[in-house]
């Protein structure tokens, strides 16, 4: 498993000059100051909410699925697919089905946002 500390260093190597409040209010206001502290200081044990995962994308100015790759890592989750549009959590399929439709839910739910995010 990883040191937890994946998540931590995008945010410390991206977030620039920038303070707490305003890494938070570029990016939208999600994560808050709060969770941004949270986060950068404290390995994640949980992934972040997919709105959570979408403003660090944004305020960091990195895709969605660096900011998911950072957090799966420090979750202990190896990474890999077939090709760079892939995005598999090795070991997966040896999950309970609840966990499978959790992590199927949670993509949805994330291309959602983006798709949303991108229409505008």
């Amino acid at each position: 498993m990883s040191e937890g500390k994946a998540l931590q260093s995008l945010i410390k190597n991206l977030r620039g000059e920038r303070n707490n409040v305003e890494l938070s209010r570029d990016c939208g206001g999600i994560p808050t100051q709060s969770r941004l502290q949270q986060i950068s200081t404290a390995p994640i044990k949980l992934f972040p909410d997919p709105e959570t995962i979408l403003g660090l994308a944004r305020g960091l100015n990195v895709t969605v699925g660096e900011v998911v790759g950072a957090c799966a890592k420090d979750l202990g989750l190896n990474m890999g697919g077939p090709d760079e549009s892939a995005l598999v959590l090795a070991g997966a399929r040896d999950l309970p089905d609840s966990a499978q439709n959790l992590l199927v839910g949670m993509s949805r739910e994330l291309q959602s946002a983006y798709r949303s995010k991108a229409s505008r």
